[in-house]
């Protein structure tokens, strides 16, 4: 199956991202810049604008254009200088030297007042930018008193003048081209860079998963049950997983074994019982016999096959307990009594063998939330157990306590020390080694089928030694 790359979906997110970031604060930059020289050419042409509408003169009844008076010394006046001045009751119009005998685009704001727009340059077709005003001639305080003394007063403000000043933006337009060049420039290169970067971050980050992944393929059948080799630079968030992964082998590789050891002694158990017919079956047949000889033989096969039988029944109940199907309904149970009650099925074995039965309860450690078919399950193997393996003239002894929120129920009797780890008690087929009672009753599944069976009520089955070399298994329910 083909997923999805982490290192692909790395790169592209990151430099979708990055690409967007970078091309906003580029567009920012670019922005900001155009707006303050286009600030800086409008504050120029409005200067411009009001230096020269300080310069057009009312003297012996004539407007004079004092500006025309400095062009012999103003070079960059006569050449740079893009105004018009328009009288509006005459349409007389005056031109600065730069426009020749073109005209600039006639307006002014709301009034008179004074107003900037974007306007073309003719001629050029190039883009300026434009402030158009209505301006009113000055009088010299002289000029005015001839005025009076001749009779003949004009009211400048009767006469009206529209100025519009223009600055060419040719240059703003070569910064701002050479400035979107860098940008974009810096910002391809930028977001190359990021990438390389976070390729190769991405690349030394999964290096070490690249180990893990190659060790887990060249691991064989027999490398299976050893742990795995952490690399020292798996990155920190990746070492809960190995750590996880780790531990889910152990637990597979644990269930393989048990599954291993559960077919060998599975074969080992059914070919003893299978050998023994065969064996009874072909001496049976070796020769002629009376029938009380063959109903003997044949007594012998149907033991055997009660043997089998059991067997079958034990591996099946193994089978269904703990399945999500199991019928399991924990009540309210006494254990007690359920206890008393299993146990009179091993009071002739008891007796025979010189066992003491003893058992001690407290009060409130008799009622547990517990399913009575799957109690006496355990109560059985529990006794059948203590009732094999205790020695003769000793004593089984039986408890029944609260600890906290659940109920204990304690069964022990005096046995040695023939195994350290009690957890492989409850293998299946686990039997003692060299027991006098493996050709008896004992198929090695009671336990394995006990603590399943504690497992499916929500309860806990553990085996331990006590201090006396007494061996002690404690089953534990919920309280009622």
């Amino acid at each position: 199956m083909s997923g999805a790359s982490i290192r692909r979906a790395l790169l592209v997110r990151c430099g979708i991202g990055i690409g967007f970031l970078l091309c906003c604060l580029s567009v920012g930059i670019y922005l900001t810049v155009r707006h303050g020289l286009y600030r800086e050419l409008d504050a120029s042409i409005e200067q411009t604008a009001a230096l020269l509408s300080n310069q057009v003169e009312l003297e012996e009844g004539k407007i004079t254009f004092e500006w025309q008076e400095g062009l012999g010394t103003n070079s960059k006046l006569i050449h740079e200088g893009l105004f018009q001045f328009w009288e509006d009751a005459s349409g007389v119009t005056t031109r600065s030297p730069g426009l020749g005998s073109r005209n600039l685009p006639k307006f002014t704001g709301p009034g008179g007042a004074p107003e900037l727009r974007d306007i073309e340059l003719p001629g050029t077709h190039r883009h300026a930018r434009a402030i158009g005003m209505r301006i009113h001639p000055f009088v010299i305080p002289e000029e005015m008193e001839r005025m009076k003394a001749s009779g003949t007063v004009v009211d400048p403000k009767t006469i009206n003048y529209t100025l519009v000043v223009a600055g060419d933006a040719k240059s703003i337009h070569r910064v701002l081209a050479r400035m979107r060049w860098i940008l974009g420039t810096g910002t391809v290169l930028m977001l190359a860079m990021v990438f390389i970067l976070i390729d190769r971050a991405i690349r030394v980050s999964l290096k070490p998963i690249r180990k893990l992944t190659q060790q887990m393929r060249d691991r064989t059948g027999r490398q299976l049950y050893s742990e795995l080799d952490l690399p020292e630079s798996l990155p920190s968030e990746l070492t809960g997983l190995a750590a996880s992964f780790g531990s889910l082998l152990k637990r597979v590789t644990a269930t393989r074994r048990r599954e291993r050891d559960f077919i060998r002694h599975t074969a080992h158990e059914l070919r003893t019982p299978i050998a023994g017919l065969r064996a009874t079956t072909d001496l049976a047949l070796s020769q002629k016999r009376s029938a009380d000889e063959y109903e003997r033989h044949l007594e012998t096969c149907r033991k055997t096959a009660e043997q089998l039988g059991e067997l079958v029944k034990r591996l099946s109940a193994l089978a269904r307990i703990g399945q999500a199907s199991s019928a399991v309904h924990p009540t309210p149970l006494d254990l007690v009594a359920t206890m008393d009650d299993c146990a009179t099925s091993f009071e002739g074995v008891f007796h025979r063998r010189k066992i003491r039965f003893v058992r001690h309860a407290e009060e409130n450690g008799r009622l547990a939330l517990a399913d009575a078919a799957m109690v006496r399950i355990v109560f059985n193997n529990l006794l059948d157990n203590a009732a094999s393996y205790a020695p003769d003239e000793s004593q089984v002894e039986v408890g029944f306590r609260r600890v906290g929120d659940r109920c204990e129920v304690v069964v022990s009797n005096p046995a040695e020390r023939f195994v350290e780890d009690l957890d492989t008690l409850f293998e299946p087929l686990f039997r003692r080694e060299a027991s006098r009672h493996d050709a008896e009753s004992h198929l090695g599944i009671g336990l394995t089928l006990s603590q399943e069976a504690a497992r499916s009520m929500g309860g806990v089955l553990e085996a331990r030694w006590s201090g006396d070399d007494r061996i002690e298994f404690v089953l534990s329910l919920a309280a009622a």
